[in-house]
């Protein structure tokens, strides 16, 4: 159907199958970050202790109010 258009593709791209293993760079984390990425973390850190600081003073105002 294809005139070999397919089999001659496969004979020049052959299928690799290279185990991670022989690549030395690949590294499962990333020793440096970026500015960008600092600042997000750093984003999401304070605005996590935010939400946790509101929520306790928010329980707090309902038990003062319970007496």
């Amino acid at each position: 159907m294809d005139n070999g258009a397919y089999e001659k593709y496969k004979q020049e791209n052959p299928d690799v199958y290279t185990p991670l293993s022989t690549y030395d760079y690949v590294d499962q984390f990333v020793h440096q970050l970026t500015i960008t990425e600092l600042v997000v973390c750093v984003v999401a850190a304070v605005l996590t202790v935010v939400a946790i600081y509101k929520l306790f003073v928010k329980r707090k105002d309902k038990n003062k109010e319970d007496l």
